[in-house]
């Protein structure tokens, strides 16, 4: 697999599941601003619930088992969205795994599925810098660890973001030269007399 990064604005996107994962994977989705998110729970969404995430995106909750449902019933649901995620019990997620790959939809599982052919991993972002960390379910916890340690330490070079960014867009003005311009940029960054002097 290779990291992309995906923008769901014309995607619509179906969730089988509202537990702990659910909601992580559900957070996470509305981020990428799909054009709509279905989904599916056996538990009833009280009113608050309801208003906070219809507030937040253009969401339908849908209360069924889905252990009571044929495949072929989960194969037409699947089939009207372009990005599947199934966060239930094991046994229901190999289900919808193979029916959305046999759909040729993307699809992501709680339970790790050598089939699954969507990772959505622990990530940070800020002043518009991602960094992503997976473990191949080996570890989430490490990958949560591993992500706070990132995020600390790109609050610490807040400034540095700053610094390269208006340098490097000033130097594409005035240096033709990419090689040129990515000296200029190193010896300002390694430069700590430099920098203090801007800090004050």
């Amino acid at each position: 697999m290779i990291p992309i990064f995906v923008n769901l604005k014309e995607f619509k996107v179906c969730i089988f599941g509202f537990g702990e994962v659910g909601k992580r994977r559900l957070n996470k989705i509305i981020s990428a601003n799909p054009d709509k998110i279905t989904l599916y729970t056996k538990e009833e969404i009280d009113e608050k619930t309801l208003n906070y995430y219809k507030n937040l995106c253009n969401i339908e909750f849908i209360t069924c088992n889905i252990e009571d449902m044929t495949n072929e019933e989960i194969k037409e649901i699947v089939k009207q969205h372009d990005f599947i995620i199934t966060t239930i019990d094991k046994e229901n997620n190999k289900r919808i795994v193979s029916i959305s790959k046999g759909l040729k939809k993307f699809v992501n599982s709680s339970t790790f599925e050598r089939d699954i052919n969507l990772i959505i991993p622990a990530y940070c972002c800020r002043d518009g810098i991602y960094f992503v960390v997976y473990t191949q379910g080996k570890s989430p916890l490490i990958a949560k660890n591993i992500r706070k340690l990132v995020e600390n330490y790109i609050k610490n070079y807040d400034y540095e973001i700053d610094i390269q960014n208006n340098l490097r867009s000033f130097l594409k003005e005035d240096i033709p030269s990419q090689r040129d311009r990515k000296k200029i940029l190193e010896n300002v960054f390694n430069n700590k007399n430099f920098k203090m002097e801007l800090l004050e």
